[in-house]
Formats: C-alpha cells, structure tokens, sequence
C-alpha cells in the first residue's frame, strides 16, 4: 500500500465528508466490486460496478435529506484499508438526525480499488480483514 493509494482513498471522504456522492473516481477498476454487508436489509451483498452501485447508492440517499460520511482512520492491512467512518444523516420526511459509527474495507491492487464493502459495524469490517475489533481507538 502506497501513500499515494491512501490519498486516493482519503479523497473520496473529502467527497462524500461534503455529502458529494455522484462522482466516479479514476482509481475505481473498471471491474470494482461494491457492496454492503449483510447488516443492511435489502442491500446486503457485493456487486460489479458500476451497474449496480449507483442503483444501491441512490436507493440508499433516497431515504436521508442528507448523508454524509467521514473516515476517522485509516487502518493499512496488506492490500486492504479499513476506514473506520462516522455517518451523519437527516432523515426524509421524519427530519430524524444520526450520528453514528460505521466502517469501509477497500481492497486496492496496482493502485485500483477493486473492491468496496460498508459495514456498519466496526468490529465486523476489521473482523472481515482478520484484525481484533480492539483495534479500534475508544471513543
């Protein structure tokens, strides 16, 4: 893992952090797998991008006024990141806020993301790339 890969990655947060969630990153494969965990009812599973993923992705926001999503750190595994994350949202219609913790495994090869799943639980991300969930920082 470079450096340069994790600047990738950390753009991507600097998009998403602004609840920009449209855009297409030049270091995503053309063949990037994408998907949930099966913590999310009705979006659990991985998927070819970029077909399914905008289909989920938009499934997703649509229930939130606002989604934003920010990494707090970024856990280098051998070709994986683990980004532990923090969601904000506004609910649609019932304006309900969420301030919560999630979590990112990216797997990069020659440079490209090949891969992309969310979980929502940290401990079920740094579980998926075999590290303790006491790994994770307090707070």
């Amino acid at each position: 893992m470079t450096e340069e890969d994790l600047d990738a990655v950390r753009r991507v947060y600097d998009e998403w952090g602004a609840g920009y969630w449209s855009r297409k990153f030049d270091f995503y494969d053309d063949a990037m797998e994408w998907g949930w965990s099966d913590e999310f009812p009705g979006l659990g599973g991985v998927y070819h991008d970029p077909a399914e993923r905008n289909r989920r992705v938009q499934e997703w926001l649509r229930g939130w006024d606002d989604w934003r999503c920010e990494a707090e750190e970024l856990i280098v595994h051998g070709d994986q990141v683990v980004a532990l994350t923090r969601y904000w949202g506004r609910g649609r219609g019932s304006g309900v806020s969420v301030d919560t913790k999630g979590a990112h495994v990216w797997t990069l090869r020659d440079g490209k993301v090949i891969r992309l799943v969310i979980f929502a639980t940290r401990e079920r991300a740094l579980a998926e790339v075999g590290l303790a969930p006491d790994r994770e920082p307090p707070g």
